[in-house]
């Protein structure tokens, strides 16, 4: 059991170190319609669907704290909303049964929406005052589609290389989103 564990945290720091890469170096720069993807919420997501609550909401955790670190923004707040996507989007599949496309779909935009709202009232309460309902309809919900719309093909891959494994039925009726 042990091993298996291990291995899954070396998967996991790997999935760090490839999300790094690519937010800083790629995909930060790459903009549709004036957002870009977030890969740190985008593999929260798809971790809380391939392992359960438990491990989404650590790699939530570990994964806003390097957002924050990378971003210079204050500490602590996207671990914060990280941990809760994660946590939830397990739960979700812990109720609800498999996951299928369109499931992948929904829970990575609503968590993407969910998650830049929080931490837009978070910017809003804390710094100055911006036009936060103007930042809805331009910057959030086209970046909930986009981080939607990447979320399918990384979950896919994931499941593909063995990284994660798609939760079947007997796992979830089990009260485990993972082995």
């Amino acid at each position: 059991m042990l091993r298996k564990e291990l291995r899954w945290v070396g998967k996991a720091a790997l999935l760090f170190v490839i999300a790094v890469i690519l937010q800083s170096l790629i995909l930060s720069r790459v903009s549709i319609l004036g957002v870009t993807a977030d890969l740190f919420l985008i593999l929260t997501v798809v971790v809380g669907l391939g392992r359960g609550s438990l491990e989404g909401a650590v790699f939530g955790f570990l994964a806003g704290l390097v957002h924050d670190t990378i971003y210079f923004q204050i500490l602590g707040v996207h671990s914060l909303i990280f941990v809760l996507v994660g946590y939830f989007v397990g739960m979700f599949v812990t109720r609800f049964g498999t996951v299928n496309l369109w499931a992948i779909f929904v829970l990575a935009g609503v968590s993407s929406f969910a998650a830049q709202l929080v931490f837009g009232v978070v910017q809003f309460a804390m710094g100055p005052r911006a036009a936060f309902f103007a930042m809805v309809g331009t910057q959030m919900i086209p970046e909930a589609v986009f981080d939607a719309l990447i979320a399918i093909p990384i979950y896919a891959l994931l499941v593909r290389v063995r990284i994660l494994t798609a939760p079947g039925p007997e796992k979830v009726q089990a009260g485990a989103g993972a082995e």
